[in-house]
């Protein structure tokens, strides 16, 4: 594993690469509210140990990456999208397999459509087509647990580790058992790593 903080303009990405420059790139993009963590490492060094050039990053306002004052981003999903090819470009990478997640997979969506030529395949977990609409939207529990970050206290750690681990077991779904234990030291080396972890809370906007 090795990692690089690549520059877009005054814009710094933390990175993180697993396998060799010289295997095929497959590029992860995270979602909302979470650093490139939430990429498991064993997950990342299972696919390099397949032959793929696995690189994880954080996005803006998570992790390492360049933050923004409360609930004043400045940015959209089109920078992030571009944040994602400035990635490739670091490394050097004509194109990669991109798989994004959530949020992530909608930027995923951006890169493939605005750099076709960069995305050799595009995987999108857990998000939707950008453009269509009348597919089923969240749960009506999981919409209730949402509506419940705006009543956090982000600035008291106890608040938000509640929070992210409730959040945590309603995503995990119901095929596998959720480990909690494990799902609590990921979200508390998230918040310890974390320039400022209040800054990728939810927002009404």
């Amino acid at each position: 594993m090795a990692d690089l903080t690549i520059k877009r303009g005054e814009v710094e990405l933390a990175t993180e690469t697993f396998g060799h420059p010289s295997d095929p790139a497959l590029l992860l993009i995270m979602g909302a509210m979470a650093s490139m963590l939430w990429w498991p490492e064993e997950f990342c060094e299972r696919l390099a140990a397949q032959g793929r050039f696995v690189i994880r990053y954080d996005n803006r306002d998570t992790g390492l990456s360049t933050i923004y004052p409360l609930g004043e981003p400045g940015y959209t999903l089109s920078d992030m999208a571009e944040d994602a090819v400035a990635v490739l470009d670091g490394y050097e990478i004509k194109a990669a397999d991109v798989v994004g997640i959530s949020m992530g997979g909608f930027i995923a969506q951006h890169v493939a459509l605005a750099h076709p030529d960069r995305v050799r395949t595009l995987t999108v977990m857990s998000s939707s087509p950008l453009g269509i609409d009348g597919l089923p939207p969240f749960s009506d529990v999981y919409s209730d647990h949402a509506a419940t970050g705006e009543t956090v206290d982000w600035a008291d750690r106890a608040s938000v580790l509640d929070f992210m681990l409730r959040d945590s077991r309603m995503i995990a779904g119901t095929t596998h058992p959720h480990d909690a234990a494990s799902a609590r030291r990921l979200i508390e080396r998230d918040m310890d790593r974390a320039r400022s972890f209040t800054r990728a809370r939810p927002t009404t906007s």
